[in-house]
């Protein structure tokens, strides 16, 4: 009787035990982090004249790896301006941002050498897909150029 006493009071202690540190790992777990982990601005609503005006979030992906991007268009005095927002919040320019009939274009620097080029097109009124290419790409990088896709939504 005492045997089987104890080996009830063993199995409940694993059992408890086990919750118990299930419940740890829970809490333990940290937050997302990335792009969506910080406040987000407040979408821009749809405009027929400047149709990449707004808020797109999406993939790029690339052969070392894919990773969530946002960037956000806006245009003053009838040219487009924009910045891709980092996780965490931060922002840095894009630059030589252009629109033609084929799309819209800019550069971002790498911050280990070299220069991002983005193009894009419309694929829908809130879709946008393209490619991004490493211009002047560091000698650590053997050729071909750092090169990747594009598929983003308007948020």
């Amino acid at each position: 009787m005492q045997r089987i006493h104890m080996m009830a009071l063993c199995v409940a202690g694993l059992v408890g035990g086990s919750v118990r540190s299930s419940d740890a790992q829970e809490r333990r777990r940290s937050p997302e982090s990335g792009p969506t982990s910080a406040p987000m601005p407040a979408g821009v609503p749809r405009d027929a004249k400047f149709p990449y005006a707004g808020l797109w979030r999406g993939n790029r992906t690339m052969p070392m790896g894919a990773d969530e991007v946002v960037f956000r268009f806006s245009v003053t005095d009838g040219n487009y301006s924009g910045v891709i927002i980092h996780p965490g919040g931060g922002t840095a320019p894009d630059e030589k941002l252009m629109s033609s009939a084929a799309g819209l274009s800019w550069e971002s620097p790498n911050s280990g050498g070299g220069t991002w080029i983005y193009k894009v097109r419309l694929a829908g009124p809130d879709s946008l897909v393209g490619t991004l290419v490493l211009r002047d790409a560091p000698a650590n990088f053997p050729p071909p150029a750092p090169s990747g896709t594009l598929v983003l939504k308007r948020q």
